[in-house]
């Protein structure tokens, strides 16, 4: 089982570290800088909504609009202790409000915000106000601060606010958005997960002065952040197989000097597996060789070179040391047998469906297919110094590879 998926929370991580370094600076700054530091977070949470809004984001854009009301409300009703009946209501609200609002976005896939999708999407945000609105019209303050000091009862342990069962409803949907993240492998999801992380120590560390300020704003900048990564990918990455792309190749070829192999790979056939079973097959064909290939080791950068081709990239090597594992990777997915499937059963990830189809293929006997690569490799050398031509040389090795009768691996003459 493969916890890739969980670098993305790599950096969030290190800035919800910094964030807490950052409250405890914030004392020394001049109490003239006290209303700018107040609206930071709105600032910063108006930029991100700007940038769900040209990115076309529904579920951030709900999802930051859910925390820029609740950085309101902390604003503006909050800021007495919680022993106050108004402010214990209003945090118990918000404290659910949050994972609540998160769990929802978990559940329903992206589908754009300017439709009309997108507009059902954020109007959770006030449909969900207006329902606590109305508990708070309805129902006498007393039954709910009743309810609220039987079961969400704050300050369960000394400096630590949030309740037992509002912890509990952050830790159910942190599990929920951990598992969409790994089947999806999505910046988005791991943003959202970055909302709660930074949502869930607000809450518990509540009474610490200028916590809100601090953790909304940085959590704004993960944000703007995770929006940059997330159009990276999509300008650089190839959205079938999640490799990295030919313009990121272009790019890293610009950048390669002294000892570098590169290597090219292509599927064997791929026209008559197309032909036979049809271009959802192929792309499924293409997905289980592009997921072995990214499991290369030795260093190597692989990446989509276009249609059915692969290239690799390993910087600081020969061609010797380069090979054991471009012949790993031929072996691999020539005994790897490829389970026909209904294309249009649910999605799961490449490693979890690696993983299952063995065993599918035995227990009700499902037909599979097989595939094979060819490999051209070429390093730089004193002939080859230029790695546009490195490339046309693997290339060539390529061809060679495929006259040699395929599956199998040819060097550069030179």
């Amino acid at each position: 089982m493969s916890l890739a998926p969980l670098r993305r929370l790599l950096f969030p991580l290190i800035l919800l570290i910094a964030a807490f370094v950052l409250r405890e600076s914030i004392p020394m700054l001049n109490p003239l800088y006290q209303p700018l530091l107040d609206r930071l977070p709105y600032v910063m949470l108006g930029i991100v909504l700007a940038f769900c809004i040209y990115f076309n984001r529904s579920r951030l854009f709900t999802a930051t609009l859910a925390f820029l009301v609740i950085y309101h409300l902390i604003n503006i009703k909050l800021q007495v202790p919680l022993t106050n009946p108004e402010a214990l209501l209003v945090y118990t609200m918000a404290s659910l409000l949050l994972p609540g609002t998160l769990l929802f976005l978990f559940l329903i896939s992206e589908r754009g915000l300017r439709n009309r999708y997108g507009a059902m999407v954020v109007a959770i945000i006030p449909l969900q106000f207006l329902i606590a609105a109305c508990v708070f019209y309805f129902v006498p303050q007393g039954a709910l601060l009743s309810l609220i000091n039987n079961y969400l009862s704050v300050w369960p342990f000394n400096n630590y606010v949030l309740s037992i069962n509002g912890t509990l409803c952050f830790i159910a949907v942190a599990l929920v958005g951990g598992w969409k993240l790994y089947m999806e492998d999505n910046e988005f999801v791991a943003a959202l997960l970055t909302m709660l992380f930074f949502g869930f120590f607000t809450f518990v560390l509540f009474y610490q002065q200028n916590i809100s300020i601090v953790m909304f704003s940085v959590a704004s900048v993960s944000l703007i952040i995770s929006l940059m990564r997330s159009s990276y990918e999509m300008v650089y990455r190839d959205d079938l197989t999640g490799l990295l792309g030919r313009r990121a190749l272009n790019e890293r070829l610009k950048g390669l000097s002294g000892d570098y192999v590169i290597a090219m790979l292509d599927l064997d056939y791929f026209k008559k597996i197309n032909d036979t079973y049809g271009h959802d097959v192929g792309d499924e064909v293409l997905k289980m060789v592009a997921n072995h290939i990214a499991a290369i080791r030795g260093g190597g950068i692989p990446y989509r070179y276009g249609g059915e081709e692969f290239c690799v990239v390993f910087p600081g090597k020969t061609v010797a040391e380069c090979r054991p594992f471009l012949e790993a990777v031929r072996s691999r997915v020539e005994n790897y047998s490829l389970v026909l499937r209904n294309t249009k059963s649910r999605r799961v990830s490449m490693e979890i469906a690696r993983e299952r189809r063995g065993r599918r293929a035995k227990r009700r006997n499902g037909k599979t297919i097989s595939v094979t690569i060819s490999i051209g490799v070429a390093g730089s050398n004193e002939y080859l110094i230029d790695p546009n031509k490195v490339l046309k040389a693997a290339d060539a090795a390529l061809y060679k590879a495929k006259e040699k009768g395929r599956n199998c691996l040819a060097t550069s003459a030179r």
